[in-house]
């Protein structure tokens, strides 16, 4: 029991000695994703154009779900699965794909890179990191076309759906701040590239801008020892 309370005073008064620190060891995250496709409104494959299909979506949002397990004090390995809806098709200058949506599932390893905590100062609650990921994406594509046949005064359309299974690379900055012990917040910003084929559409791959925002709960901890 001495020995501990010497320890905590070292520790408070920042003198040199043996410490120890409670650091996450599991946490759960939460969050809302935003994205935006880059990329040119139309499409040149092999001296064929066409209009992009996911470029021109403009709507796309989700939710994502991420488990991460620290495995050293820089260095935290775990998955990430996302839910991504994206809608609202605008061409200027076409309307081959209006009224058409993608929804897709991802499943993403993930390692990170983050910095380390400290007893105080800013990193005893913020911690700020680095992430690349593999990503398998499970894809529900429903395309309307704009051919339809006119029977009296209604407008009949003909819908395609795809589903499609492709994979990508994702690479991430964020910012993670405690509020306390359990509880805590992100922001992230994560860059996908994703390699595609589909056959009503001449898009072998996209780019996805995605803006992350959400909550963290901590599961577990771990001691980490300072001399």
């Amino acid at each position: 029991m001495k020995r501990i309370i010497l320890i905590s005073i070292l520790c408070v008064l920042g003198i040199k000695g043996y410490c120890q620190l409670l650091e996450d060891k599991t946490n759960v995250y939460f969050g809302y994703q935003n994205g935006f496709y880059l990329g040119n409104e139309l499409f040149n494959s092999n001296g064929t154009i066409s209009p992009s299909f996911y470029s021109n979506l403009k709507s796309n949002n989700g939710l994502t779900i991420k488990y991460l397990t620290n495995q050293t004090p820089n260095l935290g390995l775990g998955f990430k699965l996302g839910f991504l809806t994206s809608t609202n098709w605008q061409s200027s200058n076409y309307i081959s794909y209006n009224g058409s949506s993608s929804s897709s599932i991802k499943l993403q390893p993930v390692f990170q890179m983050h910095t380390k905590s400290n007893k105080n100062g800013l990193y005893n609650c913020m911690k700020l990191y680095g992430e690349i990921s593999p990503v398998f994406e499970f894809s529900m594509i429903s395309i309307r076309n704009n051919l339809f046949d006119i029977i009296e005064t209604e407008k009949k359309y003909n819908t395609f759906s795809i589903n499609n299974l492709f994979y990508g690379l994702e690479v991430g900055v964020g910012c993670e701040y405690a509020f306390t012990n359990k509880i805590g917040a992100y922001i992230d910003m994560s860059m996908q590239e994703g390699f595609i084929n589909a056959p009503l559409f001449l898009d072998s791959n996209f780019t996805l801008l995605g803006f992350n925002i959400g909550v963290r709960i901590n599961l577990s901890k771990v001691k980490r020892f300072n001399y």
